[in-house]
């Protein structure tokens, strides 16, 4: 994929213009009037799997959310994960793919992928985990300044595991627990036999494998306890955006390096 920044707003209209003609019309629909609601989402099936791989871990107070938003995150402090509305339509997933280049969580691999990784944050959030002592001495600092674009990874990196591409257990402390928890829930929710998975794969990435050794220890601690309530923010509730289409995706593509086919 070529990168390329895009200054200005006359270098983002003839990227609409490529566009497929049923697609064009949706541009100037609001963003909330093609989100549909989470309850009718046809992604339910993941949600369940997700919180049946929590429960299979003793998480049984442990309760997060799912609604759509503007890409995929969890907010701060909150048990929430948001996942892009652009998932939500095979129209929006047209649009997103020829103006951004790739549709991240398209297959269902990657979906569950994004999930385990939010619930990670959740857990984080939910326990205040990062506020530990043991945590930081494994992960590091959560205070660390959060600025992913700028941080040069290397996948396959020994001290790292690998869930999502790109290295992104790298660029954070809180990702890189994030990203540990994902394997760790992935790996130990198939059979026994599996579930030693990242054992064997970690074996000879003794940091990475410390690091899925302490989130083992920990998850087992903490699972069976309730956790503090939170009321969750739901930010960027793609429901509640009002703008239009063409206005996100103006937005978006001036603000960031853009991959194109």
């Amino acid at each position: 994929m070529k990168q390329i920044v895009l200054k200005n707003k006359a270098e983002v209209l003839p990227l609409l213009r490529t566009l497929p003609p049923v697609c064009r019309k949706l541009l100037a629909l609001s963003v909330s009037s093609l989100t549909p609601a989470m309850n009718n989402a046809c992604f339910n099936k993941h949600f369940d799997q997700l919180d049946a791989e929590l429960a299979a871990q003793g998480f049984n107070y442990l309760r997060i959310e799912k609604y759509f938003g503007d890409e995929w995150f969890c907010p701060s402090r909150s048990t929430a994960i948001a996942v892009p509305f652009w998932l939500a339509d095979e129209r929006l997933k047209t649009i997103e793919r020829k103006l951004v280049g790739y549709v991240e969580g398209e297959t269902e691999d990657e979906f569950m992928k994004l999930l385990r990784h939010e619930a990670g944050h959740c857990v984080d959030h939910a326990y205040r985990l990062s506020r530990r002592n043991d945590w930081r001495r494994v992960f590091g600092n959560p205070d660390k300044k959060y600025d992913p674009d700028s941080v040069s990874t290397t996948p396959g990196h020994p001290n790292f595991v690998e869930n999502l591409s790109g290295g992104y257990a790298q660029t954070h402390p809180e990702e890189d627990f994030a990203e540990t928890f994902a394997v760790w829930l992935a790996s130990n929710n198939k059979t026994k036999e599996k579930s030693r998975g990242w054992l064997q794969v970690y074996a000879n990435r003794p940091t990475a494998l410390k690091k899925l050794l302490f989130v083992d220890k920990l998850m087992r601690e903490i699972c069976s306890s309730k956790p503090k309530p939170i009321v969750n923010e739901k930010i960027y509730n793609a429901r509640r955006m009002r703008r239009s289409l063409e206005s996100y995706y103006r937005q978006r593509l001036l603000a960031a390096k853009v991959g194109l086919n």
